[in-house]
């Protein structure tokens, strides 16, 4: 086993998550050229990070920690301190402060923390593996994220830009599932506009608001027919127009009315006056 060649930290990290999740992390991320040193080969057999290791409660972490592996290299100087809240801190010192890489371990919460820092405050490339196992890394300025992250669980995979801890702007979720998101978020949540591919092989196109699709946007079902129009929360509910797969068209008020035993159904008061049930096949 010793001579077996080790495995990079992206390789780990797909090969961890691949058991539970049919998604990936993205190696174009992990492996950018910015950032090269944290990704390396690494080795997790240093007796003083085991040392540290150790005292975590939750067995699970540790051993997805150390499958992962840190993502700087541990450094001969690395010294070790512990604090009177119980985390215990495994790194580089400048004047007993916690400056250049190290690894804080909360051995009582379960949570794990690779990072950069400057006079005791995270400025750098940091990871955070959670005691649940999510696993969130972004760069950090002053304490806060700030720049390009990944947060990834079992369920799905974020990417994007952070603003002081807050995910805002242009990202992308990718579920475990199959539905996939590109487009805005804010405050943490997708809002503006933005692209949903479902895993039934639909797709909407639109507006988006805390999550829900919102406003003016497209659904195509994949029949090729599709509805254009108003939407309100989360449903397909005002102003629009039907094109079926033939090339048929209502334009009118339109109001999902239900959305269950994979049917969806949606009621269209035409411009005429005259009502019409449309039914689409879905498997949500």
């Amino acid at each position: 086993m010793q001579n077996q060649q080790k495995l990079t930290h992206v390789e780990n990290l797909n090969n961890i998550f691949s058991k539970n999740s049919n998604q990936q992390v993205d190696k174009h991320y992990l492996a950018n050229d910015e950032n090269p040193q944290q990704f390396a080969i690494r080795s997790s057999n240093d007796i003083r990070l085991q040392e540290a290791l150790n005292k975590m409660q939750q067995k699970q972490i540790r051993q997805l920690y150390l499958d992962i592996g840190p993502i700087y290299d541990i450094d001969e100087n690395y010294e070790t301190r512990n604090f009177q809240d119980g985390s215990c801190y495994f790194g580089q010192l400048m004047n007993d402060q916690k400056s250049g890489t190290g690894i804080m371990v909360w051995s009582d919460v379960g949570n794990i923390l690779d990072g950069f820092w400057v006079n005791n405050e995270l400025n750098g490339f940091c990871r955070m593996i959670y005691s649940n196992e999510d696993i969130f890394q972004c760069n950090f300025k002053f304490g806060k994220a700030n720049g390009f992250g990944l947060f990834q669980n079992k369920v799905k995979v974020v990417k994007g830009l952070w603003t002081n801890n807050v995910l805002n702007g242009e990202g992308q979720e990718i579920r475990s599932d199959g539905q996939k998101y590109y487009g805005q978020f804010k405050d943490g949540q997708k809002n503006g506009k933005g692209i949903i591919f479902y895993k039934d092989g639909c797709k909407y196109e639109g507006e988006i608001s805390r999550n829900k699709i919102n406003g003016k946007g497209i659904l195509v079902w994949n029949d090729s027919s599709y509805y254009e129009g108003e939407f309100r929360n989360g449903i397909i509910n005002g102003s629009g127009v039907y094109v079926s797969g033939n090339g048929k068209s209502l334009s009118g008020y339109f109001e999902e009315i239900s959305n269950k035993d994979r049917i969806q159904r949606i009621q269209c008061i035409n411009n005429n006056g005259s009502e019409n049930l449309i039914e689409k096949i879905r498997q949500l």
